[in-house]
């Protein structure tokens, strides 16, 4: 399942997917918790590396490993029931602010972002005496596209309108810090890593947005708001930034807890 307070700050961002246009995910249907009922692998997989329990960082062996995870979840994993992510599909994220310089209720639906099969780990450390799980990523560039429903005011303008949107964000830098935990899976007692707590911080360098239909049709008004989007981006992603990076980590946790949930770790950790 973004993803605000200062028009002078620079620079947000959002991810893979991410990774919203301008606003608050008050709520998203794209969970939390993501269960499906496909067992564990009990074989592993060609693409998963191994590291050493004792020190998974040792070599950047864990930077790799989770690098190494990346090729199989764009293509998707059907035997587990991991969907593929590239594009990322993502039903509904829901609009709500009401003060301060963006006065905003909506949402937008049927989100499909394209760019996340590009990737690139900067870092990734595992750290299980702390119960730390961190990674930071890379991705040059995100085309999103999807419906959106919007009404109410940014500074001093109006905005109002309902249809298609587009948006691109490039150079998009994610942080993800995680709390874990290691339980047993239910369906076969294997242990697993369970992530239980999550925080983002992304800067993204540049945005460009088309609202269409802003006015019911007024073409003069879409082209004044759309062309003060733009020209305002980085400013309009920080004024969201906190939604936003709220927004990420719902959906971070749902996919990353999906995915660890079945690699016991005594298929990666030796």
């Amino acid at each position: 399942m973004i993803e605000k307070r200062n028009w002078n700050s620079k620079i947000g961002y959002c991810v893979l997917a991410l990774i919203h246009l301008l606003e608050v995910v008050a709520s998203t249907t794209y969970t939390r918790e993501i269960l499906n009922n496909k067992p564990p692998f009990q074989v592993r997989p060609s693409w998963l590396q191994t590291c050493k329990r004792s020190n998974p960082n040792d070599a950047d062996c864990f930077h790799h490993l989770f690098e190494g995870c990346f090729p199989a979840l764009v293509a998707g994993i059907p035997e587990i029931g991991v969907k593929s992510f590239e594009p990322l599909h993502i039903d509904q994220v829901s609009v709500s602010k009401g003060n301060g310089n963006l006065v905003l209720s909506g949402g937008f639906q049927n989100l499909v972002i394209r760019g996340p099969s590009n990737t690139t780990v900067q870092r990734a450390n595992l750290d299980l005496g702390k119960r730390r799980l961190d990674f930071e990523l890379k991705l040059p560039r995100l085309r999103i596209r999807a419906k959106y429903n919007l009404k109410g005011n940014i500074l001093l303008l109006p905005l109002v309108g309902n249809g298609d949107v587009a948006m691109v964000l490039k150079d998009v830098n994610t942080a993800v810090y995680t709390k874990i935990s290691l339980r047993n899976e239910t369906q076969t007692g294997d242990e697993i890593i369970r992530i239980d707590e999550m925080k983002v911080r992304f800067e993204v360098g540049a945005m460009r947005i088309h609202l269409k239909n802003l006015f019911n049709g007024n073409n003069v008004l879409a082209a004044s708001i759309n062309a003060f989007l733009n020209q305002n981006g980085n400013e309009v992603i920080a004024e969201l930034r906190p939604d936003l990076e709220l927004g990420l980590a719902d959906i971070f946790h749902g996919l990353w807890n999906n995915l660890f949930s079945k690699m016991p770790t005594k298929l990666w950790l030796l």
